[in-house]
């Protein structure tokens, strides 16, 4: 390995935290969008967790994270904002989708609302009618773009060749989709969604990893034959290097093909609870795995 390549885990420390954030906003965004059909409590409260556990993540992550307000406010008051940057842009967006969730959320909290009259007006929102069905379809947009920007969010970091491909933000939204089918999945496990929702997921969830596992391999492919000496290294190490168990067994063994092999016996044979509870925390196993590894497989090169 050239002796001028540094992984980005060694100084930025873009690892097992960043990977948590990155995968709990991705639950939380694609599981907005399935919100739509599903409209049960469970699934609100499932998201609005996912949201604000994704944010402690992040947060946690910053070196003086108690000077977080103080800078917001600061710059507010300042209109000193930086439109174009993709830190200001995913504030705005996972403001939005958080206050969002919230309100969903709350709707569905009967015993506040009938203490607290003024609030009634929430029911609006998760009903099946032109208020309710306006605000899930903003709300599937917003958690949407959340799933997109975290995505972008390595894409536009400077210096990792790795990151620097659409295929990033693709391949969150693809393993996204099969994070929020394996939480519905769970969710039916426990009696909190109906029968015909896993049924519908497990047969969107094969098709969804196949194209995962499509995806993978072309990350990896592109960057060994087609990319710099950086993005070469980090897919050397995804596909043979120390990354290679959590690659092989852990992104594609556990998180895709664990649930495909699943899937398909229960659709001929028949569900089983026990199974399908299996099928699930493999699948979001495999996501989380997918995030750290393509996130320790990261190296800068230096600028020419």
């Amino acid at each position: 390995m050239a002796s001028d390549i540094t992984f980005q885990s060694e100084i930025a420390h873009w690892t097992w935290t960043i990977a948590f954030f990155l995968w709990f906003i991705g639950l939380g965004g694609m599981t907005s969008i399935a919100y739509y059909w599903v409209r049960k409590a469970a699934v609100s409260y499932a998201i609005l967790v996912s949201i604000i556990v994704g944010l402690l993540f992040v947060v946690s992550h910053l070196a003086r994270w108690w000077n977080l307000p103080i800078v917001v406010w600061t710059m507010l008051i300042n209109l000193h904002l930086n439109y174009t940057s993709w830190m200001f842009i995913g504030v705005c967006v996972l403001s939005v989708h958080l206050v969002m969730a919230a309100i969903l959320a709350l709707s569905h909290m009967e015993f506040i609302l009938r203490r607290i009259p003024f609030l009634g007006f929430l029911r609006h929102v998760r009903g099946e009618h032109i208020v309710g069905n306006a605000f899930c379809v903003l709300f599937g947009i917003v958690g949407f773009v959340s799933v997109i920007y975290s995505g972008f969010l390595l894409t536009a970091a400077v210096g990792v060749p790795f990151w620097g491909t659409a295929l990033i933000p693709v391949l969150w939204v693809l393993s996204g989709g099969i994070a929020a089918i394996a939480l519905l999945e769970l969710l039916y496990v426990f009696g909190y969604v109906d029968e015909r929702v896993s049924l519908f997921g497990m047969k969107l969830g094969l098709g969804i990893d196949a194209l995962k596992l499509f995806a993978i391999f072309s990350l990896l492919h592109v960057a060994v034959t087609l990319g710099s000496q950086g993005a070469r290294i980090s897919a050397e190490q995804m596909i043979w290097g120390d990354l290679a168990l959590m690659t092989w067994g852990g992104v594609i063994g556990l998180g895709i093909l664990v649930p495909m092999a699943l899937s398909g016996y229960m659709l001929s044979a028949g569900k089983n609870k026990a199974l399908i509870a299996v099928s699930a925390v493999s699948a979001l196993a495999g996501v989380l795995l997918l995030r750290a590894a393509v996130l320790l497989a990261g190296v800068w090169e230096p600028l020419a």
